[in-house]
């Protein structure tokens, strides 16, 4: 009885030992067919997707060359359609390939709802990663495509604004003579260009002037508020093609532009309507053999020196010493090399016949 007992156990032991070998033999089956299956397939997900990035990015430079006009009209259509239709069955063949994971998910184990969730998630992600680098990359193409279209107006700009200076210097050159009849003026007339009585300059003066004005103590300052108005609203263009013409005050403050001479003119008529009987306008000869038109004035025994065409403080040029302000003066690290002419309202002085 013992023996048979004995063989009874250890037949029931075989037969527990082999039906367990055969269970675990199923389950690895079971498993290592979905998991390569599964693995397949995201692989194949991958492949997808990298083409359907490489047709995106194609797509996106065939537009950039159509809005540039680099391909025809034909040929763009024809390209985005083929393109368009490529997407199509990647998308479709995409679409296969998760349904298949989701197959195998299921039928793997009870856990089978969050397997699909989680390869939905998957899916998705990767959906997002694709199009966050497509809207990167064409972010940085479209950032491209405006700067180089940027540069190209801006050299159309140049070579047009460069053909029309050209064109319109020809048409100067050919009337030069008439027009420079026509401007040029006595001295008397010169004198009359400092205007402290003209209405735009009565205009700016009752703007800044303070009531009760005292010339000692508010001129200096009023003048100040005065020439950095004047600073702010003028761009200055210097006269290189020896052609005479004169802005008076309200043709300058209208097309908020002149020369260095209508300048000082302009302001020199400020300086005479704040009752300032020492300014003057010189012009001079610098270093360079050019002429140039400044306004110089004396208060409180200190000479000064204004210059509206630089970029310079209100009192830069100032100096006890006349001669001296005269020798440190430059006009674009250009001093004066000689005096021509001074004028105000009331007086014109040619320094040569001085001489």
């Amino acid at each position: 009885m013992e023996i048979e007992f004995i063989q009874i156990v250890v037949i029931v032991i075989i037969i527990i030992v082999f039906g367990v070998l055969i269970t675990v033999t199923n389950l690895k089956k079971k498993v290592k067919v979905p998991v390569s299956k599964e693995q397949n397939s995201w692989q194949r997900i991958e492949i997808l997707n990298s083409k359907k990035k490489e047709f995106l990015k194609k797509k996106e430079e065939v537009s950039f060359k159509y809005s540039a006009k680099g391909i025809s009209d034909d040929n763009y259509a024809n390209t985005i359609k083929y393109i368009n239709d490529e997407l199509k069955k990647i998308d479709q063949a995409i679409n296969e390939e998760v349904s298949k994971l989701t197959d195998l998910q299921k039928s793997q184990d009870t856990g089978g709802d969050l397997r699909f969730q989680n390869i939905k998630l998957k899916g998705d992600l990767n959906e997002i990663k694709l199009e966050r680098d497509n809207l990167k990359n064409r972010t940085t193409e479209l950032e491209e495509f405006i700067k180089n279209m940027s540069k190209n107006n801006n050299s159309n700009l140049q070579v047009n604004e460069s053909a029309k200076n050209k064109y319109y210097e020809l048409i100067l050159n050919t009337y030069k003579e008439i027009i420079n009849n026509n401007e040029k003026k006595t001295i008397s007339q010169i004198k009359e260009m400092v205007d402290p009585d003209n209405l735009t300059i009565k205009s700016i003066i009752s703007k800044y002037k303070p009531i009760g004005f005292d010339f000692n103590k508010d001129y200096f300052e009023t003048l100040r508020i005065i020439y950095n108005f004047f600073k702010s609203e003028i761009d200055f263009a210097k006269n290189d093609i020896k052609i005479l013409y004169w802005l008076d005050p309200t043709q300058i403050l209208k097309y908020k532009i002149a020369d260095e001479q209508d300048a000082a003119n302009m302001l020199c008529s400020v300086m005479k309507g704040l009752n300032d009987n020492e300014a003057y306008i010189y012009v001079v000869l610098l270093e360079d053999e050019k002429t140039h038109a400044i306004v110089k004035t004396k208060f409180k025994g200190v000479h000064y020196i204004f210059d509206l065409t630089q970029k310079t403080p209100f009192d830069l040029f100032k100096n006890n010493d006349e001669k001296k302000l005269f020798e440190n003066y430059n006009y674009k690290n250009k001093k004066i090399t000689k005096l021509i002419y001074k004028y105000n309202n009331n007086t014109y002085v040619n320094f040569d016949e001085e001489e």
